[in-house]
């Protein structure tokens, strides 16, 4: 059920896409103008070019105090490190009151999947200041989390080399594939990772086994740790699949993190839409007729569509290199489904270094489906949560349009294009509106550091599961609700029952066991019903977090 693709397979294929890429042209500019959308936020300096990890980046909210400082980490992939499998709690009751019934073991495997491009940082901020409200939401009735195991991965595949240097570029341990959908502990232990080879935190019998101190604390100082100097081309669903499913690139350990028995938990944050681009893909080569646009309009305009119609073809559309400006309602614009035939998905390859009539990104339908095999009952079993580019119900700028119109060229270096085209954003933070536009046109790049860009890949992924897929708006000026409502529906599942359990035999027979779930879930419902339970509703939302 874990089926896995070698890696004579993958890594052909990735070298055949990235090799045409080039760090010159109109991409986006990083520590040699060339990366993701980079603003000078208000309060928040980007560590690109620095040589920073962005642990030490200021933005709002401010961080507990308490909380455990960022550390600059090796930039360790965790590759080679060897997890060695730990053994089950042994049996505990839950309660004096239930001492002669059986407990009843939760167990949840949790993995994040952050961005970590340059326009990340104050939304990896936002993470770190609010993962406790998760925490507390997965608790049960009598406070108790459950067995938990919590991974973090990075959106970063780098360009197979066609970048020589930059965020796109080699790694300093010389990856060309970035970290390769590794789990990321980078300065573990200066966060409080007791294990040295771990490569996933673990919660055990309500007890921490392979670190101290607090659980919130010690995530939100490996999740700063990311920092945010990874390829601004972002992969989402591509590092995914190869953190779960390819052999070969030394991800085999890791792959042992996910239990059978237990429930699947995967969280996305980021800013932008996916773009797992097929093999031999030269779409974000220095291209003399692409120098107009941004790198990352090019994944847009060959993945999504509106009013039905591909927005790579001729006008009105914006077309392939883009020529022209483009507006539509977002209710109007969707996900390609017309992914070109290539090798990953195991069919024939297609040369999508040229305009082509499919779209040149993967199927989002056959990632989506290889992790639904993982488990016996994905309905049930699997919660996907995307924090990504959507509009804010609650804000006036919910009715921001789907638009591509030019903006001031972020790579300053290039004098031959002082403006490109470039996908504007879906949201803005409320707290940071635009309200500097450019005098030519129109864009505000300080707030659309705060604001993120259509996610209809993510949108379109994240249905493929359901009422076990949730959507929110990385725009929240905090993510306090929203992590909150996250963690409540991964400890019960939309349907009102709690998610996978084991029953540890305690002698119990079937009626005990019987009154044992009877009691839980009631007490389930009673603390649905209670104060702790995060507002549903728009306007609960808006009013639990003031003014803000």
């Amino acid at each position: 059920m874990n089926a896995r693709l070698p890696v004579a397979v993958i890594l052909p294929a990735l070298v055949g896409f990235w090799s045409g890429c080039h760090s010159g042209g109109g991409d986006r500019p990083s520590a040699d103008a060339a990366s993701d959308r980079l603003p000078s936020w208000d309060g928040v300096q980007d560590a690109a070019g620095a040589g920073g990890t962005g642990g030490t980046l200021d933005a709002s909210p401010a961080i507990p105090d308490g909380a455990a400082p960022p550390v600059s980490g090796a930039g360790g992939s965790g590759g080679e490190l060897d997890a060695s499998s730990i053994d089950g709690p042994p049996p505990r009751l839950r309660d004096a009151s239930y001492s002669d019934v059986p407990f009843v073991e939760r167990k949840l495997d949790l993995i994040f999947i952050v961005d970590n491009s340059p326009s990340m940082a104050p939304k990896q901020a936002k993470l770190q200041a609010q993962f406790p409200r998760l925490i507390e939401g997965l608790k049960d009735s009598n406070g108790d989390l459950p067995d938990l195991r919590i991974a973090i991965l990075d959106t970063d595949l780098g360009t197979g080399g066609a970048w020589t240097s930059g965020s796109c570029g080699p790694q300093s341990n010389g990856s060309i594939y970035g970290d390769q959908g590794k789990f990321q502990m980078r300065g573990a232990a200066a966060c409080g990772v007791t294990d040295p080879q771990a490569l996933w935190l673990e919660y055990a019998a309500g007890t921490p086994a392979n670190f101290t101190g607090d659980l919130a604390t010690v995530f939100g100082c490996l999740a700063t740790n990311l920092g945010t100097e990874g390829c601004g081309e972002e992969h989402q669903l591509q590092t995914l699949e190869l953190a779960l499913f390819v052999g070969g690139l030394g991800n085999e350990k890791q792959q042992t993190m996910l239990r059978p028995e237990a429930a699947l938990g995967l969280v996305f944050l980021t800013d932008e839409d996916d773009c797992s681009a097929a093999p031999n893909d030269g779409m974000f080569g220095d291209k003399d007729g692409l120098r107009g646009e941004s790198a990352s309009l090019r994944c847009a305009t060959r993945s999504h569509a509106c009013g039905g119609n591909d927005l790579s073809g001729p006008p009105p559309a914006p077309g392939y290199p883009t020529t022209t400006a483009f507006e539509a309602p977002l209710a109007s614009c969707s996900a390609r489904t017309d992914a070109c035939p290539n090798a990953l998905d195991g069919v024939s390859g297609t040369d999508t270094s040229e305009p082509t009539s499919c779209s040149p990104l993967r199927d989002f339908s056959t990632i989506a489906g290889k992790l639904k095999q993982l488990k016996a009952d994905p309905a049930t079993q699997i919660l996907v949560a995307g924090i990504f580019g959507w509009p804010l119900a609650s804000d006036i700028y919910s009715t921001e349009p789907y638009k591509i119109a030019e903006i001031p060229n972020p790579n300053t270096y290039d004098k031959g294009h002082p403006q490109v085209f470039d996908l504007w954003p879906i949201c803005y933070d409320p707290n940071h509106r635009p309200s500097k536009l450019d005098s030519t046109t129109g864009f505000d790049p300080d707030a659309a550091g705060w604001g993120a860009y259509p996610g209809l890949r993510m949108s379109a992924f994240i249905d493929q599961f359901g009422a076990q897929g949730l959507k929110y708006s990385i725009c929240a000026p905090d993510f306090a609700d929203v992590l909150g409502q996250i963690g409540h529906k991964l400890a019960t599942n939309p349907y009102g029952a709690t998610f996978p359990v084991t029953v540890v035999d305690g002698g119990a027979d079937a009626a005990a066991d019987a009154a044992m779930d009877a009691t839980h879930d009631a007490a389930i419902d009673a603390r649905e019903a209670g104060a702790d339970r995060p507002s549903d509703t728009a306007s609960d939302h808006a009013a639990d977090r003031g003014s803000g």
